[in-house]
This record gives C-alpha cells, structure tokens and sequence, in this order.
C-alpha cells in the first residue's frame, strides 16, 4: 500500500509541476498593481528595448519548432508514526511545439510531443523507481519501475495538438485518446495504470501548453505587477494557487533580450479527495517563489524558475501524517528551429 500511495503522490505533484507558469484553470489578471519605477525602459546597451510600456504577447510562428526541458527537483519529509520517511524525486522531460498553422480570430494550433523522460525516486535513499528513455538498458520486467518506464515511454512522440486562442489560452486538446490508447497497450494492467493515470489526463496535458497564464492582458512597464488566481486538479483534490508578478527590469538572458518577472504566490486547498488516492491531503502551509525571463520580440518565455516549499497534512485509514515537501522546476527554451 505504500508504494502504490506513493507513486500517486509522484503524479499530484507532477500534474501541477510547473505550477506557475504552466498551469490554467481559473485566471484573473488585474494590474498594473503597482508601478515603482521609471517606465521607460533601458537603453538596448544594457539590456533594454525601446522606451514606454510593453506587451507581453506569445508569438507561435508556423514552421518554426520550439525545444524546450522542464525539470523538476522534489524532496519531501514525512511523519510517520514510527517510520520517518524521505524521498527524493528528479523528473527531466524533453518537449517540442511545433506550430502549425493559424486559426481564425488570431489564435494557433500548435503540436507537442515528449522527446525524452527521465524519472528517478528514491526512499531513504533507496532507489524505488528509476528511468531514463535515452538509455538503451533496458528496464527489469515486473519491477516497480516496469510499468512507469512503458507508460512514459508510450508518451514519446505521440502528437498533442492544441488550439489556442488569440490571448494564448488552451482552447482544445486533441490527441489525448489517441494517447491513451497507447500507454493502455504498454500497461495492459489497469490498477497499474491508475497510480499515474494523471501524468497524461486531459487537465495535466491543458498545463504543458497555457503558457499565457502568466502574462498580463495589458501592456507593461518596470516596476508594474499583476495577479491571477488558478485551481489545480489532482487524484488529491483541487489547488487554488494566487499569484503575483512583477516586470523587474530588462535583462539579457540566454542569448535574449528578455523582460524579467519575478514570481510570488501561495497555494492553498480548496477541496480535498479521498476517493482517489485513499487518503486526505490537505495543504497547510504553501508558498511559491521565482523568476521567469521573456522575450517580447520572439514572443516566448526563455526560462523559468521557481521554488515551492509546502507543508501537508496527509490523513489515511492508518495513521495521521505530516510532509514538508520542496521543489524547484526550471523550464528552459533550448532552441528555436529553423
């Protein structure tokens, strides 16, 4: 019962990994909030764009393919009751958008797939579940790692097409049953499939492609912030995460000429479920902080990065637990072809 609790707890937070900037539900923006310093921006010497308020806008350009890495660095702590417990998680995954075409009303389709998984878990130190699809080792059959390695594996190139409007929210999904039916065919077994199942659900897949969430529907200058507030659905139950974002500066960063915003917001319960997972968990205490750096001319974020310290209480049929969980998740834009 552990491990099956366990890889569970693996997808809650993999479903929300890149809580601020990847997901969407419920968004309200407002701003500018405040504006502190001079709206003029730098000179392009050190870093700047042209002077007066900027827009924040995604560019999808058809024909171009955007190879971006999301990495996620989990430890968390638990409570048990004569067992404490600490786990380490490391998620890596290879994603490619490729735009298609434009749709009516200014909007785009865009397609994505998983061009690598890299997952490794570990309890006190022992290696529970480990799997890299670059490796050509291949994984023991009938160990924990088994079913995880053909589901994700099931995942690489398979096409996600999303159709999204013209201020970048996900609109439609398309390709999900398609997907489905592959990792189905790798894992036969269906309560194998249930402990992950929310690694590729229709609101986990909606997150890798709402990038807009964090952008406000206004245009921007130093010093300004905005708000939105979001709810996030797992097998645990739903998130509610309030965010706000503030235009720091302009800064050269990987190569680009990118507004930096910094990132702050809390994450609070807003209603838990014991049916899924078999156990009522319940958020505490929850804070995200972070940065993330965008180029206006290129449209796209360039990289993200952002620290999540919580605190959850955890109530099964067995005992009262306690977790303090970390995590920090990166999402790097590595390239932009042709």
């Amino acid at each position: 019962m552990r491990k099956i609790y366990v890889m569970k707890k693996i997808v809650i937070l993999v479903a929300g990994s890149a809580l601020i900037l990847l997901g969407c539900s419920k968004s309200n923006k407002s701003g500018p909030a405040a504006n502190n310093g001079d709206s003029a921006s730098p000179s392009s010497a050190s870093g700047g764009a042209a002077a007066g308020p900027t827009e924040l806008k995604l560019k999808w350009q058809a024909g171009k393919q955007y190879d971006m890495k999301m990495e996620l660095n989990q430890s968390s702590d638990y409570a048990v009751p004569g067992h404490p417990t600490h786990q380490e998680l490391k998620l890596t995954q290879g994603l490619s958008y490729s735009p298609l075409k434009d749709v009516d009303n200014g909007g785009h389709q865009v397609e994505l797939k998983f061009t690598s998984q890299d997952l490794d878990l570990t309890q006190n130190g022992k290696e529970i579940v480990s799997y890299d699809s670059t490796q050509k080792t291949p994984v023991q059959p009938g160990s924990p790692s088994a079913s995880v390695a053909a589901a994700m594996g099931a995942m690489l190139d398979a096409p996600i097409d999303y159709t999204f409007a013209a201020d970048g929210t996900v609109q439609k999904v398309d390709g999900l049953d398609s997907l489905a039916s592959r990792i189905t065919a790798a894992v036969p077994d269906q309560r194998q499939r249930a402990s992950f199942q929310q690694l590729y659900s229709e609101d986990t897949m909606k997150q890798y492609g709402d990038f807009s969430r964090a952008l406000p529907d206004h245009p921007v200058s130093v010093g300004d912030s905005w708000t939105s507030s979001q709810d996030i659905t797992s097998p645990a139950g739903v998130a509610t995460i309030d965010g706000t974002y503030t235009f720091k500066d302009w800064e050269q960063h990987s190569g680009h000429n990118c507004v930096h915003i910094l990132v702050n917001g809390d994450i609070k319960t807003k209603s838990a479920n014991a049916a899924s997972i078999g156990a009522v968990v319940k958020i505490t205490k929850g804070a995200i902080n972070g940065d993330a750096w965008f180029d206006p001319d290129l449209g796209m974020f360039v990289d993200s990065n952002t620290d999540q310290d919580m605190t959850l209480d955890i109530a099964t049929r067995q005992a009262d637990i306690t977790e303090h969980m970390k995590q920090n998740v990166e999402m790097s834009l590595l390239n932009v072809n042709p």
